[in-house]
């Protein structure tokens, strides 16, 4: 599930049109500019808002949670029931022919 879904299905539909917006004006400019928006919503070191394409985002204590921050006090909380969305793994890793093939020699020495 992407930010911006999970963003209109838990009520911060203002923010997930901020990040439409954003990538709109991104893609018509012909960027390949990609973002971790839960990064950008999570703030920065201090906690304070962040800038990205011209525009203030909002910290989220969600988005603080969810990417492991210790939640601050300027974090916006819509819901007191909200869930952080779980973070995807990404596929297996895959591995080399190089360590297949030391593994090998290994148990036939």
């Amino acid at each position: 599930m992407s930010a911006a879904s999970w963003l209109r299905a838990n009520g911060y539909g203002d923010i997930a049109d901020l990040i439409d917006e954003v990538e709109g004006e991104w893609l018509k400019a012909g960027k390949r500019t990609r973002r971790d928006w839960w990064d950008i919503l999570s703030g920065d070191a201090r906690g304070d808002s962040r800038l990205t394409g011209g525009r203030v985002f909002p910290v989220l204590w969600v988005a603080q949670v969810r990417q492991g921050k210790q939640p601050t006090k300027k974090a916006i909380k819509r819901n007191r029931t909200e869930v952080p969305p779980v973070i995807r793994k990404s596929r297996e890793p895959v591995r080399s022919n190089k360590v297949q093939i030391s593994r090998r020699r290994a148990i036939s020495a």
